[in-house]
């Protein structure tokens, strides 16, 4: 309510601010229109200029003359503006008062008439605060109109012989408050709210309250802060307790400040009211819904514990309990399908039963029938020591080789191993690629940092790299030269792990490379020959996030490198069990 409060009267004030800086430019130009007449013989302003002491001989016949000149002059400027209650000119060279008072044009002369002074004790233009009527020393008057009965504010203005600021006359002009009236109704609240129009002197020329129009205001709220054009603060003391709102009015003629005091208690009085309607309204609708929540638990709680029943019966085993359906709304749909699913459920069991006992039939058929694998490792180690027997040492080492990548790659309870067991396990992969190829064929060069031997890493990434070589780089087998293998690990100064596995096999285009490596990085699955490093990537990055990566490099001159690049610090262990299983063993 405060911010809405304050935002509307702020506007408020910037409309009745703009009201008064207009209302004040137009007294301004009325008083100035004197001067638009300067090279005219016939004009006010001439009038004033040639006026002549009024004891000179010829004097008389000439200011007959210019007395129909200031009639009709000052009779055009009463006519401009509905408000204007008196207009009152005083020549110097003549000393003479010249009004026009509803309509009626007086002369005469008047050397008891002193210039209005403005209260910073100059002879300017200025507002003379609000104050009743008076006649400017003179003594005619107008029958059955007696001065002193009308509130007005008066603009005085020096005229000066242009362009000198010797003064010729004093313009005069008495204004009624009913604009200033008009425009204060259009800002506030009758009777709630204050609104005051004080000069810089902190007088009020005009004032909401009738009693202090034309008073000096000495109360705190009315000094506001002079260096600022408009604002607003809080102001409490004996007599007001609210928020004063002000608005700096600055024309040629008047400058001020524009007041608004708005009472904290008819700040919040709406608020209040509407407090209480609503609250009473919050109590009825609170009576009403607690009786409503009473009925619809009951129609609500009913269904619902016949169901609880229902679920209990089933969880001691009674697949044959079935609900009774009282009603067709919702909850009679849910009783509905509570009852299929039930028997869906108790058929299911029957048909999971049956499917159970052939399982088993099946199971211990094909238990009958599988091969242990410590069977098949001690067949192996019969054949390889049959072959030292006969001293067939190259067949040892190929037995033995693959008898550890059988018991590496069967050993299912162990999910990460050393860098070493995994180039130890590659080492033995090349071996027996070795009988394809033919020794003198391949040509192997591992280049393994010994800070990375211990690192962490996932089992089987090093081998289907390897593999890679031989399924892709030399399927056709080799044409001319040697298969080179070069396998790199290397730890960055942040600790991360680096490994190349390169090859020289068959060239390949750079966009071909490009679209394996994006495919594999996009897990695209429309290539089966890459379904190996897309594993490998998919398995890193599993253990150390998305940052790992796996990226591809044509060479030249043929053959490929791949690189992997694993941020061991984001190591996440994925281990079954902390021990080495038996068949590891």
């Amino acid at each position: 309510m405060t911010e809405k409060s304050i935002r509307e009267n702020t506007n408020y004030l910037t409309l009745g601010g703009a009201n008064l800086q207009s209302y004040f430019t137009g007294i301004h130009e009325l008083a100035m229109s004197i001067y638009s007449g300067i090279n005219i013989p016939d004009s006010l302003y001439t009038a004033i200029l040639s006026a002549k002491p009024h004891d000179l001989p010829d004097a008389g016949p000439i200011e007959d003359l210019k007395r129909n000149v200031f009639s009709s002059q000052l009779l055009n400027m009463f006519q401009s503006n509905k408000d204007i209650y008196q207009i009152h000119l005083f020549v110097n060279a003549n000393k003479q008062s010249n009004t026009l008072l509803k309509g009626f044009f007086r002369r005469e002369y008047n050397d008891s008439y002193r210039p209005p002074v403005s209260p910073s004790g100059k002879v300017e233009p200025y507002i003379e605060v609000s104050h009743p009527d008076h006649r400017y020393g003179m003594k005619s008057g107008i029958p059955n109109l007696k001065p002193g009965l009308i509130e007005v504010f008066s603009a005085h203005y020096p005229i000066y012989r242009t362009p000198s600021d010797e003064a010729m006359g004093y313009l005069s002009i008495d204004f009624r408050l009913s604009e200033l009236e008009e425009i204060s109704k259009s800002m506030n609240e009758q009777g709630a709210e204050q609104i005051f129009l004080l000069n810089e002197q902190g007088e009020a020329l005009y004032s909401s309250d009738p009693d202090l129009i034309g008073k000096t205001i000495k109360a705190g709220w009315s000094k506001v802060p002079s260096e600022e054009e408009d604002g607003h603060f809080s102001w409490k003391d004996e007599r007001f307790e609210g928020i004063v709102f002000y608005r700096a009015i600055q024309s040629p003629l008047f400058k001020g400040y524009l007041l608004k005091l708005v009472p904290y208690d008819n700040l919040y009085g709406d608020a209040k009211t509407i407090t209480r309607i609503t609250t009473g309204i919050g109590i009825l609708f609170l009576i009403i819904g607690m009786i409503a929540a009473i009925l619809i638990s009951i129609r609500f709680t009913n269904p619902i514990k016949r169901l609880i029943s229902f679920t209990q019966k089933v969880q001691t085993g009674d697949m044959e309990a079935r609900v009774e359906v009282v009603t067709e709304d919702e909850f009679g749909i849910l009783t509905r399908k509570i009852n299929n699913m039930t028997q869906t459920i108790n058929n299911l069991i029957l048909k999971e039963y049956k499917l159970e006992i052939a399982n088993k039939s099946n199971q211990l058929k094909a238990l009958q029938a599988q091969i242990n694998p410590h069977f098949l490792y001690n067949a192996l180690q019969s054949i390889a020591t049959m072959s030292l027997k006969y001293k067939a040492l190259e067949v040892y080492e190929r037995i033995c080789a693959l008898g550890s990548m059988m018991r590496y790659t069967m050993a299912t309870g162990i999910n990460t191993v050393t860098l070493q067991e995994e180039v130890e396990h590659a080492e033995h992969y090349l071996m027996l690629q070795k009988e394809r190829f033919g020794e003198e064929n391949l040509e192997v060069h591992f280049d393994i940092a010994e800070e990375t031997r211990m690192q962490a890493v996932p089992k089987m990434i090093l081998q289907p790299l390897v593999e890679n070589i031989f399924k892709h780089a030399f399927e056709d087998g080799i044409v001319s030269g040697r298969i080179r293998v070069h396998m790199v690990s290397r730890l960055d100064e942040a600790g991360n792990l680096s490994i190349a596995v390169s090859d020289n096999g068959r060239k390949l285009p750079p966009e071909r490379v490009l679209e394996m490596e994006s495919a594999i990085n996009a897990e695209i699955r429309n290539e089966i020959e890459q379904i190996g490093l897309r594993n490998v990537l998919a398995r890193l990055r599993l253990y150390f996030g998305k940052e790992a990566s796996l990226t591809m490099r044509g060479h030249e001159k043929g053959g490929l490198t791949v690189s992997l690049w694993i941020p061991t610090k984001n190591y996440i262990s994925m281990e079954a069990d902390k021990g080495e299983s038996t068949d590891r063993r």
